[in-house]
């Protein structure tokens, strides 16, 4: 699965230079959307891996999770407030922490691996397995605790930019030691998923989290650019930091194979990590210099963007379905022609749209409505648990 930013806050800065981080989220998530509707429903011996498309396809996808993962870091700095002595106020963290655990408990709900609680002493040790995989909603969370915890323990935005791009390079550089090692043997499961990709995590830790570390350092830019020049210096900087990622990139070829342990290539190799970090920051330049140019259709869509938790949850209900529900109209998954498979893109892009736009229409008719929403989905929630 492709990744899912953190629910997007109100930041102390203005709201004209937060547009073109809501917009990159729409972006990011029209990239997943279609992303895995292609994954979910094209046979695989219709993607052939040795075409140009099918490969710029994959260039792309690989594109989304550090895409997203940057504009949540740099959101989380958006939406600090700070005394002149530097410190944030207790309701800060505790927001933050709420935050954190709702995007846990989203990522842990959507694979729960029985119909109901009573159910869950049947379940089989592979079923464990499944359940307790590293998402990208588990890693968000765990992430943003992190990440809340460093802004406690600086004092200043730039300390805490300095700090959070020190240790997303750490992070980075760290990914093929960290991730080699068995730690299925040394830790129990829930807590091993997080730093292995040996039992089915998508997004453990390494090299995950380096990504929204190394997106505080963008949110600092945009909060201490001057006014009117937010936007120019956000491209610069993302522009300029993806060209140096991308000379990494190339520099990290050259280190002997034999320096460091068994690891896969792609997923946590330096030149693929690098690689996928220079082009991410080279898209975020672009739709900068985007919003430069046209910032009234930036801002219009920029909205979407800040509904990408909601986005998520359905469009992955839709398409897989939940424990409770069906996958979208009983389509079998992996089974149809490419063609097919664009076609049901609109159709998926359409009806996740909608009901995100429904809901949001119900909660937001009046203060009685949003209460009863949710009350509504916590009664459902726990019906469907408990009976």
């Amino acid at each position: 699965m492709s990744p899912m930013p953190i629910p997007a806050q109100a930041g102390p800065v203005s709201r004209s230079r937060i547009h073109v981080l809501d917009f990159t989220r729409l972006v990011a998530i029209l990239l997943m959307l279609q992303g895995h509707t292609m994954e979910a429903f094209v046979a695989p011996a219709a993607m052939d891996w040795n075409t140009p498309h099918w490969q710029i396809w994959g260039q792309i996808r690989g594109l989304t999770a550090p895409l997203f993962l940057l504009v949540s870091g740099a959101a989380t700095v958006l939406a600090t407030r700070r005394s002149p002595e530097g410190r944030i106020p207790l309701r800060q963290y505790l927001h933050r922490v709420r935050t954190a655990l709702m995007v846990l408990a989203i990522g842990y709900l959507m694979v729960f691996p029985a119909a109901r609680i009573a159910d869950l002493r049947w379940v089989s040790a592979e079923g464990w397995r499944t359940f307790l995989q590293v998402n990208i909603l588990q890693l968000n969370g765990v992430t943003l605790l992190l990440l809340t915890g460093l802004m406690a323990l600086t004092r200043s935005a730039r300390a805490h930019a300095a700090w959070s791009l020190a240790l997303g390079l750490l992070i980075l550089l760290a990914a093929p030691l960290a991730t080699s090692p068995d730690w299925f043997s040394r830790l129990p499961e829930g807590a091993a998923a997080y730093l292995s990709f040996a039992h089915g995590s998508l997004f453990p830790l390494f090299p995950g989290s380096a990504f929204m570390f190394l997106g505080v350092g963008l949110g600092t830019v945009l909060l201490e650019a001057p006014e009117g020049q937010r936007l120019r210096w956000f491209r610069l900087a993302a522009l300029g930091a993806g060209l140096a990622a991308l000379a990494l990139s190339l520099a990290a070829e050259a280190v002997p194979a034999n320096l460091l342990p068994a690891h896969d290539a792609y997923k946590v190799g330096w030149p693929s990590l690098f690689h996928r970090l220079g082009f991410s920051l080279l898209v975020l330049g672009a739709l900068a210099a985007l919003a430069e140019a046209w910032p009234r259709f930036v801002q219009a869509l920029a909205p979407f963007g800040r509904k990408s938790l909601a986005i998520y949850v359905v469009h992955i209900a839709l398409i897989y379905g939940t424990p409770w529900t069906p996958g979208l109209m009983g389509q079998p998954l992996h089974a149809l022609a490419a063609i097919q498979g664009i076609a049901m893109i609109p159709l998926v892009a359409a009806t996740t749209f909608g009901l995100v736009l429904l809901w949001d229409r119900i909660r937001n008719h009046s203060e009685p409505a949003r209460a009863f929403a949710h009350l509504t989905t916590t009664f459902v929630l726990a019906y469907v648990l408990l009976f």
